[in-house]
């Protein structure tokens, strides 16, 4: 190729290399925005959650005889109900990639049927190439999700297991530590289990009105609700970590592009003007012989 023609080729691509650098500093910035709104809403139900944790399993050991739906363990597991959580889109590095390794892995070790329940457009699309239809799936949800959704979604995963429909439910999320670590994990959601529950006590005394067991009916779906939509935030916070930390990379890689290119380009230019110098060059020695 022609000095000339070789620059404008890599010219062209300094520039499309450009275009795409905005693009990925544009994304990285929204997914930081998005991110900063989900990390101040996590990290203030992280204590309403652990305490409504520990005032459960205080008030439950001064019921006795427990019979709440909940609560009951299944004398056989036949089946198990699992909550899978990824994102609605790709950008965001490895996010989806380990929820989708970390759930077949936890499938192959429970070697049980499997029932779906989808939060997200990739696990849906998962759900659906392992040959497992969800039971529901639950697409583009908003990031400062309304908590009279996250009601309405936690009342279909309850009633799919207290109607029999599986014995068992595990929320497989991403657990958000940092803006650089997350790691996939799960949670057995459903049954409750509350095996301290029979020793612990609560760390103050307190006199309930009413009747422990009457606060318990208002107390466990409501714990039931808090948890979910913790863990609903703890899967947002990596989602939108994960995509900001893959926008930068791109944002750096392109950057370190743009810069070996614009070095070819100056290489392939400078060679553009010596080849015409020794032409003229050339040409006016012919003249002279």
């Amino acid at each position: 190729m022609p000095a000339v023609q070789n620059a404008r080729a890599v010219k062209r691509k300094i520039r499309s290399v450009g275009n795409i650098k905005k693009i990925t500093r544009a994304m990285q910035m929204v997914a930081a925005a998005k991110l900063k709104k989900v990390q101040v809403r996590l990290m203030e139900l992280r204590p309403y959650s652990d305490k409504i944790r520990e005032f459960l399993e205080g008030l439950s050991a001064q019921v006795k005889d427990l019979d709440y739906p909940l609560f009951q363990p299944r004398a056989k597991v036949a089946s198990i109900g699992l909550v899978v959580m990824m994102a609605d889109k790709g950008l965001c590095g490895s996010y989806n990639a380990n929820m989708v390794r970390y759930t077949q892995k936890f499938i192959e070790e429970k070697k049980k049927p499997v029932k779906v329940v989808a939060v997200g457009k990739k696990a849906a699309e998962w759900a659906r190439k392992q040959g497992l239809d969800p039971v529901a799936a639950y697409l583009q949800l908003p990031t400062e999700i309304p908590f009279s959704q996250i009601k309405a979604m936690t009342k279909g995963i309850v009633e799919m297991f207290v109607s029999g429909g599986v014995d068992e439910v595990h929320l497989l999320f991403t657990r958000y530590v940092n803006a650089m670590t997350f790691k996939a994990g799960h949670v057995k959601f459903l049954p409750i289990e509350a095996e301290a529950s029979k020793e612990k006590t609560l760390a103050h005394e307190y006199d309930f009105e009413p009747e422990p067991r009457k606060i318990l009916d208002r107390l466990i779906p409501r714990y039931v609700e808090v948890s979910f939509h913790r863990l609903l935030l703890e899967s947002f916070s990596s989602e939108h970590a994960a995509r900001m930390n893959a926008m930068r990379n791109a944002t750096d890689s392109a950057t370190d592009l743009i810069s070996s290119l614009t070095l070819l380009y100056n290489n392939a230019r400078q060679a553009g003007i010596t080849k015409e110098l020794l032409d003229i060059v050339g040409g006016a020695e012919a003249l002279k012989g």
